[in-house]
């Protein structure tokens, strides 16, 4: 088995060097536009992250809330009874005949 090749300070130093040295040799111009395009990258990053936090935080309460209802589902009201829904109509008469003797005699009962 080899044994990962681990870089020596010297490379390091020499990498750096040759850096450096490559600054050096660009002009101003790609220079500023080097260091616009890292600076317009950088944004990104941070939006993308609240993205993430808001999707996330939106789960988590979703969640929460789908949880509470499978502990404490919601009561519905009792249907009502059979008993209470007959409607007896024949009471009506007998409570008040002289209102359908004035509704025959005037002419309301048409409009």
């Amino acid at each position: 088995m080899s044994r990962p090749v681990t870089p020596s300070i010297h490379d390091d130093t020499a990498l750096r060097a040759l850096h450096d040295q490559a600054v050096q040799q660009l002009s101003p111009a790609t220079l500023a536009r080097l260091r616009s395009a890292r600076h317009a990258a950088a944004p990104r990053a941070s939006r993308a992250h609240g993205w993430w936090m808001a999707t996330a935080c939106s789960a988590v309460a979703a969640l929460a809330l789908g949880y509470s209802f499978t502990v404490n589902p919601p009561t519905t009201p009792a249907a009502p009874t059979a008993a209470a829904t007959v409607d007896d109509s024949s009471d009506v008469l007998d409570e008040n005949p002289d209102l359908y003797v004035w509704l025959g005699t005037t002419d309301l009962a048409m409009e």
